[in-house]
C-alpha cells in the first residue's frame, strides 16, 4: 500500500543529502518541509487528501510494457510530488486546495504520462461538478499521449472503478455528470480555450509550445475555479521563447529567494547542476529520479559516449536526457567559474599598476554600463561595475525578474535615474569620477548611442577610444576573457546582480572559430535586457 508519509520522507531524506537530487530540488523539499512545520499562517497539511489519490491511482494498472496489467505503484519522488499538490488546505475552508499551478520538469521516460493521466482521472471523478480535464500540447498526437494513457486505464479498471466513467473515442465523461469532460486539444486547433472553463489543465511537452495564447486562454479560463489546477510536463527544449520557460524561471527565481515566493506554485525541476560535468555517471542521478526503474544506466551510457565522440549528438544528449536548456549557440562562461570564492575581492589592495574604463550604451530606456578595470599585475585584475537605469524603465522589467533588480539597487550597483530616458549626465559624472579617483589609460566605447557622451568626456580631458564590434576585433579579447576568469585572475565583488547577467550570456562562433559575446536572444520575454561590459 502506498502511503502518504513516503512522501514527506522522501522530502526529509532529500533535505539531509541522503538522496542525490539537484539544487533546485533540494530547495523544493526544503520549501516543502518549511511549509509543513510552519504553524501561522492561512495553510495547513491534511495527509487524508493525498491518501485518497494514492487509493485511488492504487486501484488502477499499467497498459503497456512489461508492466502490463499490474497495479501502479508511484515513486518517492512521485508521492511526494501528490502531497505537495493535494496536502495543503486552506485553514477557513479546507475543500480549497493550496497549490494551483504545477510544474514537473523531468527527462523522458519519467512516467509523467501515467501520472498526470491519473491526476486527470482523479479530477474528473473528485474535482468540482462540471469538471473540464484537458490535455494540451504542440499537435494532437501529442496531447492525446495522456489522454489516451487515462482512457486505456478506465477500459483495463476494476468494474466499479470503470462505472465511474462514460467513454468514448476522443472524450471521458463522470456518470451522472453530463457537464464533465476529459479530453485532448492541441495548439494546432483553432480557438483551443474559447468558451472552455478548465478545471484542471495537463500541459504536455509545455517547453516546446511557442504559442503562447494557447496557455494563457486556458489558465484564464480556469478563474471561476474554487480548485483550478495547471500541471507543465515537460523536458527541457531548445528555445527559450516560451511561457513555461518564463514561469519556470520564475518559479527557480522563488526556489533561490530572488522572488516574493508565492505558495501556489510547486515544482519539481530535475537536471544537473550548472557546475557539473556531463561526462560524470555519479550526477546523472540527479536529473533522473526513474533511473534503474524505467531508464536504464546503460541507455545513458551510451547516449554520453555518442555524445563525446559525435558533437552533433551532445545538445540532444545534454537537452533530453540531463534536461539542460541548450541552443545552438552556446553558454560563455559557466557560472561555478565565475561564483568560485578564488574570484571574489577579499580585501582592499590600494593603488592599482593601471586602470581602464569601458562603457556600453543601451537605448532610451534600457540598461546601461560601466565596468572600472583595475591591473594589479600582468594576469591581475579586479572588476567594478556600475548600471544605471531610468526610473521608468524599471516598470518594464519582467515581474520575475524585478527582485533581482532591486538587490542590485539595494546593493547600490546600481542607479535609478529619474524620468523615462538615460540622462548622460549621469554616466559622465560616474566616469569622471571614477577618472579623478584613479590614473584611468583609456575609456572604451561601443558607438552605440555615445555620441554626447564620448563629446563630453573628450572635452574634460579623459581619454577616450572607439572599440569596434565586430568579430574580428571582439574575438581575441573575449577568449582572453575566458581564459582570466576560468583562471580566476579577474576578480569582482560576487554581487549576484552579475551572476544573473553573466548567466545571459552565449558565445557564437563562426566557422573560422571566432567568437561573439552577446546576450541570449532565446529569452524574448526581456523587456529589460542584460548588460555586457
Amino acid at each position: 500500500m502506498m502511503d502518504w508519509q513516503d512522501g514527506v520522507l522522501y522530502a526529509v531524506q532529500v533535505n539531509k543529502g541522503e538522496i542525490e537530487v539537484c539544487r533546485n530540488v533540494r530547495l523544493a523539499c526544503q520549501r516543502f518541509l518549511n511549509q509543513l512545520e510552519n504553524k501561522e499562517w492561512e495553510w495547513f497539511f491534511d495527509p487524508d487528501y493525498p491518501q485518497h489519490f494514492l487509493d485511488f491511482i492504487a486501484e488502477l494498472k499499467h497498459t503497456k510494457g512489461p508492466d502490463a496489467g499490474t497495479p501502479i505503484v508511484l515513486q518517492p519522488w512521485q508521492i511526494f510530488l501528490i502531497c505537495a499538490i493535494y496536502g495543503f488546505r486552506s485553514k477557513k475552508d479546507p475543500l480549497k486546495r493550496m497549490v494551483s499551478d504545477v510544474i514537473i520538469y523531468i527527462p523522458r521516460k519519467a512516467g509523467k504520462s501515467t501520472l498526470t493521466s491519473a491526476i486527470g482521472l482523479y479530477e474528473l471523478v473528485f474535482g468540482e461538478t462540471g469538471a473540464e480535464v484537458f490535455t494540451l500540447a504542440t499537435n494532437r498526437e501529442q496531447a492525446s499521449i495522456v489522454f489516451d494513457a487515462a482512457k486505456g486505464f478506465v477500459e483495463s479498471a476494476p468494474q466499479d472503478i470503470a462505472n465511474w466513467f462514460n467513454v468514448s473515442k476522443y472524450e471521458l465523461k463522470k456518470v451522472g455528470d453530463s457537464q464533465s469532460m476529459f479530453k485532448a486539444l492541441s495548439r494546432d486547433t483553432k480557438k483551443t480555450g474559447d468558451g472552455k472553463n478548465p478545471s484542471c489543465v495537463i500541459v504536455d511537452e509545455a517547453a516546446a509550445i511557442t504559442d503562447r495564447n494557447s496557455i494563457e486562454v486556458l489558465h484564464s479560463g480556469m478563474v471561476a475555479r474554487q480548485n483550478g489546477l495547471r500541471i507543465y510536463i515537460t523536458t527541457a527544449s531548445f528555445t527559450k521563447d516560451t511561457k513555461f520557460y518564463e514561469d519556470m524561471q520564475m518559479f527557480e527565481s522563488m526556489l533561490n529567494g530572488e522572488a516574493t515566493d508565492n505558495p501556489k506554485w510547486f515544482g519539481l525541476l530535475y537536471s544537473i547542476d550548472p557546475q557539473d560535468d556531463w561526462r560524470d555517471p555519479n550526477t546523472w542521478v540527479k536529473a533522473n529520479p526513474m533511473q534503474g526503474i524505467s531508464v536504464f544506466r546503460e541507455a545513458i551510457e551510451q547516449r554520453c559516449e555518442e555524445a563525446k565522440h559525435k558533437p552533433a549528438t551532445l545538445n540532444e544528449f545534454l537537452c533530453k536526457t540531463l534536461n539542460v536548456y541548450v541552443s545552438a549557440n552556446t553558454a560563455w562562461v559557466d557560472r561555478a567559474h565565475w561564483d568560485d570564492p578564488e574570484c571574489l575581492i577579499k580585501e582592499d589592495r590600494g593603488e592599482p599598476e593601471a586602470v581602464f574604463i569601458g562603457f556600453d550604451l543601451a537605448s532610451t530606456r534600457d540598461l546601461n554600463a560601466v565596468c572600472t578595470l583595475k591591473r594589479y599585475g600582468e594576469d591581475d585584475f579586479e572588476a567594478h561595475w556600475k548600471f544605471f537605469l531610468p526610473e521608468e524603465g524599471f516598470a518594464l522589467v519582467p515581474k520575475h525578474y524585478q527582485d533581482i533588480f532591486r538587490i542590485a539597487i539595494n546593493s547600490g550597483i546600481m542607479k535609478l535615474t529619474p524620468g523615462n530616458v538615460m540622462d548622460d549626465m549621469e554616466i559622465f559624472n560616474y566616469i569622471k569620477q571614477e577618472s579623478e579617483k584613479w590614473n584611468v589609460k583609456e575609456v572604451g566605447y561601443d558607438a552605440y548611442n555615445a555620441g554626447n557622451l564620448v563629446a563630453r568626456l573628450y572635452d574634460s580631458g579623459i581619454p577616450v577610444k572607439k572599440v569596434g564590434q565586430g568579430m574580428a576585433v571582439l574575438s581575441n579579447p573575449s577568449k582572453y576573457v575566458e581564459k582570466m576568469i576560468l583562471q580566476h585572475s579577474i576578480k569582482h565583488d560576487g554581487n549576484p546582480f552579475l551572476g544573473w547577467q553573466l548567466g545571459g550570456c552565449e558565445v557564437y562562433t563562426d566557422v573560422n572559430g571566432n567568437i561573439k559575446v552577446r546576450k541570449n536572444e532565446a529569452d524574448k520575454s526581456q523587456k529589460i535586457g542584460r548588460a555586457h561590459v
